[in-house]
């Protein structure tokens, strides 16, 4: 991004317009510097201390996780939500679950709703599959392309 010749970078946690040689943001304040130490099992440990506000969510994996593994749980999990229960987004990993289990039953029950309704509730299955596969695809899409968002927060020792 170019803001009148100057290149420019977005917050991590407030989503305003920094300089790339900033220091610091100069809306929110966080210090860019200390975005490196900052990891996905801190951000574990604020969520289940129900704190949070200490939590980010960035595009950038952090050290404590790969890449390709994040790649490899997307591609061969992704449909029961793997790669968001890698990065400990549990309630967005359920949600997959639960989809998931709708549209195993869609298919299984198939030849009985086709026999009983006639086709009647047919299109919306359909529907429910359609819109699940092209979820699990833009999943892929997005961690391929690095728009995947991942809970980052800083180690406890280092916001003292």
């Amino acid at each position: 991004m170019a803001m009148l010749g100057r290149d420019t970078k977005k917050c991590p946690r407030c989503e305003a317009k920094c300089l790339v040689n900033q220091l610091r943001c100069p809306e929110c304040g966080l210090i860019f510097s200390r975005m490196e130490n900052a990891t996905n099992h801190a951000a574990r440990e604020r969520l289940k201390n129900k704190d949070k506000e200490s939590v980010l969510y960035v595009k950038t994996v952090p050290k404590d996780l790969q890449r390709w593994k994040l790649i490899l749980y997307t591609i061969l999990f992704g449909l029961v939500g793997g790669e968001y229960f890698y990065v400990y987004r549990w309630k967005r990993g359920i949600f997959y679950i639960v989809g998931f289990i709708l549209w195993i039953s869609c298919v299984i029950f198939n030849n009985f709703l086709i026999t009983v309704w006639n086709g009647a509730l047919i299109e919306l299955f359909a529907l429910f599959v359609g819109l699940y596969g092209a979820l699990w695809i833009f999943d892929i899409i997005w961690v391929c392309t690095g728009k995947f968002r991942i809970p980052v927060s800083l180690p406890p020792e280092e916001t003292k």
